[in-house]
């Protein structure tokens, strides 16, 4: 094998490479997105739809004060419940949606050459058989024909992916277009394109032709037909609807003046138009960034491997540049590179492998962002069980940093075998990475808040406190009477309840199992009763009371709570005192 030889295969190599690396972002990209989209627009349907019923069933008022709608939704137990339970259903409507929007797509690439053809009404010049046939020296003296089994020849294309020819007649222009799929392709010439084949130019008509058969011949037709079917599904099937279900949402609300309250937060509005905005431009992005790849690597294997003449680019990139527009959308955003970008690949294409691009690393970062936000989200509604997200990250963590790692940048460039070197050791050590890597993150995706925002709650319900005993006492004179129906209509039983469970402190293990249950209980119980009438120091109390003790009670009888571990036994006894030190301001004396 010749040194030319040689280097052509490995910058063939290298570029098969960054074509996977592309398109497997494109994939990761979509899918994320979409799931995410997907997912907001269900959990917002699911809050629209199921929490009046699940507070109507616990016996809870939501036209109560926002502080006890939200510690309701948090920490009723019956409310909590009903919510997993209508979060898994969601759950399981987003893999559905997501996974037919991967079956659309599917579709689509298949059906869209074929819709093509019948919708331009084609004309067929030759099939892939006369193609074949003269190819083999039988052309029955065609000499447009023959012109075109030579140039299929100088493509090296295979047997099994020649095309057929067609023509366009309302195309003008000397271009050409490949499409279908599967070892179905077609190469439509354009009835501007014909004459030059008989005139001076000719090689023009040779470029123009191995430049389509060279997508031929390297799958781009599948690639590029896959990517336009995932972007109008995505457009289809996730954008409009999920755009269209949070308008409907937000005029509903508006025109019927109605204050909804929804499951944490998943309320329509600007949060989903601008995540669906993120989104959309990401996946646009992406598709962008592999057409264009492509048809640079089509330039090249023309001219390099097929024998193009240089000077066709050369020409053409001379005339557009004096066409062109002064503004024109940037690089990142096109689908195609300009003439003057083919040129410059030509006459220096890469035969290293760089790694991936400082976009294709940003678009990595955001779409890992993405999963991570949406995976948080569904744990948070207790829709997908800590340990199975656990076993899923170790499982797919290390596919995330290996597609970190291929598309990282670096400055130096590598050769093929010094790629392949690298890669040996990486994956042993993946899995290694992965391990110490995914664990943190799925420890603390458990974890109801930070210590950041425990502590800052903790400060602000401290100087309530302040404030509560310099006002006097819990219950005034003057409140009493108003205050006595409140106790007589359960307060007292709860309150009584409360002082039988709650913890002077974090308890032990053993301890804390013997109470979690029955404060919890105790917790929904009081977020059903009435607000507390008063609404000085004592209605202050009444909402220290119901929040200390919940988030206490959450705190130490989560998964995985660990008294021994800096920060935590502090944070729960002192919700635990705030908490004590309420109640004694409401027993009734």
């Amino acid at each position: 094998m010749t040194t030319a030889q040689s280097r052509a295969l490995t910058a063939r190599a290298l570029t098969a490479r960054a074509t996977t690396r592309r398109m497997l972002m494109l994939v990761t990209v979509l899918l994320a997105s979409a799931s995410t989209l997907i997912g907001e627009a269900v959990l917002t349907y699911h809050s629209a739809t199921s929490l009046p019923h699940c507070a109507s069933a616990a016996g809870m008022d939501l036209q109560g004060p926002e502080w006890r709608t939200e510690l309701g939704l948090r920490f009723h137990q019956k409310l909590v419940a009903c919510r997993a339970d209508g979060a898994r259903t969601a759950l399981y409507a987003t893999v559905l949606w997501t996974a037919g929007v991967a079956v659309a797509a599917v579709l689509l690439y298949r059906w869209l050459p074929r819709w093509r053809q019948r919708k331009d009404r084609l004309p067929e010049l030759y099939s892939a058989q006369r193609i074949a046939a003269a190819m083999d020296g039988d052309s029955g003296g065609d000499e447009r024909l023959a012109h075109l089994a030579r140039l299929a020849r100088r493509a090296k294309l295979p047997q099994d992916r020649l095309p057929g020819f067609v023509c366009n007649p309302r195309a003008l222009s000397a271009g050409a277009l490949a499409f279908g799929s599967f070892g179905r392709y077609t190469v439509c010439l354009n009835v501007g394109l014909l004459p030059r084949r008989t005139t001076k130019d000719r090689p023009h008509f040779d470029a123009v032709v191995l430049h389509e058969l060279a997508h031929v011949r390297n799958r781009d037709v599948d690639l590029a037909y896959l990517a336009v079917a995932l972007w109008r599904v995505f457009l289809i099937a996730v954008l409009l609807p999920c755009l269209a279900l949070d308008a409907a949402l937000v005029l509903h609300d508006r025109f019927q003046s109605v204050e909804r309250a929804y499951w944490d937060g998943y309320e329509p509005g600007a949060k989903t138009a601008l995540l669906a905005v993120v989104l959309t431009a990401l996946v646009y992005v992406a598709r962008a960034d592999i057409l264009r790849h492509r048809e640079l690597v089509a330039d090249r294997d023309a001219v390099f491997e097929s024998g193009s003449d240089r000077e066709v680019w050369k020409k053409q990139a001379e005339s557009r540049s004096a066409a062109l527009p002064r503004h024109r959308l940037p690089r990142f955003l096109r689908n195609h590179p300009t003439w003057s970008e083919r040129l410059a690949e030509i006459d220096n294409p890469r035969s290293e492998d760089k790694g991936g691009t400082k976009l294709q690393l940003a678009v990595f970062l955001v779409a890992y962002v993405t999963i991570t936000y949406s995976v948080i989200s569904w744990l948070k509604l207790d829709a997908v069980p800590a340990q199975t997200v656990i076993y899923l990250a170790y499982l797919l963590g290390p596919l995330i940093i290996a597609t970190g790692f291929a598309v990282f940048p670096r400055r130096k460039a590598r050769s093929a075998d010094e790629a392949s070197a690298a890669r040996a050791w990486m994956y042993g050590v993946i899995w290694l990475i992965g391990a110490f890597a995914v664990n943190p993150f799925a420890n603390w995706a458990q974890a109801e808040d930070d210590w950041a925002k425990q502590a800052a709650a903790s400060l602000g319900e401290m100087a309530d406190e302040i404030k509560g005993w310099r006002d006097g006492p819990a219950v005034s004179a003057a409140a009493k009477d108003r205050a006595a129906g409140w106790y007589e209509r359960g307060g007292s039983a709860v309150l009584g309840r409360f002082d039988t469970y709650l913890p002077d402190q974090a308890a032990r293990s053993d301890a804390a199992d013997a109470h979690c249950a029955a404060l919890g209980a105790t917790v929904s119980d009081a977020l059903e009763l009435p607000v507390f009438p008063d609404s000085g120091a004592g209605g202050k109390a009444w909402k220290r009371l119901l929040t200390s003790a919940a988030e206490a009670q959450a705190l130490q009888c989560r998964s995985g709570y660990d008294l021994d571990a800096p920060n935590e036994g502090a944070m729960v006894s002192m919700r635990y005192e705030r908490a004590r030190t309420a109640l004694r301001q409401l027993m009734p004396h």
